[in-house]
């Protein structure tokens, strides 16, 4: 298959456009999309995966329900492939960290990103953190552990 009869794996700029609109009509004070949408290895089939940040509530918050869920109807009406919306703060520490490592930022500054990066999945692990992580299961095993 040449190089011009790839299937596209980027999300399409209309599309992206749309998303953006749609967001800045909801309480929406960041978004960002991860997964194949942020790593361009999108396919055909592909969800969109959306992680976004509500302006004054949170997942435990009276009133969030029908705010997330207005969102996401309005989302879905607007982008003809599925999307799959998470709010930020209810993503575990490993999947914050999967989602920022390749996320693409679609509401919200550089500084916001940082600090729920930051807050929410914690420092990124170093080449120097993995190599000494396998060093001390290895040497655990040597020592019968």
């Amino acid at each position: 298959m040449s190089r011009d009869e790839r299937p596209e794996t980027r999300l399409d700029d209309a599309v992206r456009e749309q998303l953006e609109r749609v967001l800045a009509e909801h309480p929406v004070s960041f978004a960002m999309l991860f997964g194949s949408a942020g790593r361009e290895t999108l396919s055909d089939t592909s969800a969109l995966d959306l992680a976004v940040e509500f302006e004054s509530l949170r997942p435990t918050d009276d009133g969030y329900s029908q705010v997330y869920l207005e969102l996401t109807a309005a989302v879905d009406d607007a982008v003809s492939r599925s999307v799959d919306v998470v709010d930020i703060h209810s993503m575990s520490p490993a999947f914050a960290r999967a989602a920022f490592d390749h996320g693409v930022v679609l509401v919200g500054s550089d500084a916001q990103r940082e600090r729920l990066e930051r807050d929410l999945a914690g420092e990124a692990s170093t080449v120097a953190d993995a190599h000494e992580r396998v060093a001390a299961a290895a040497n655990r095993l040597r020592e019968g552990q």
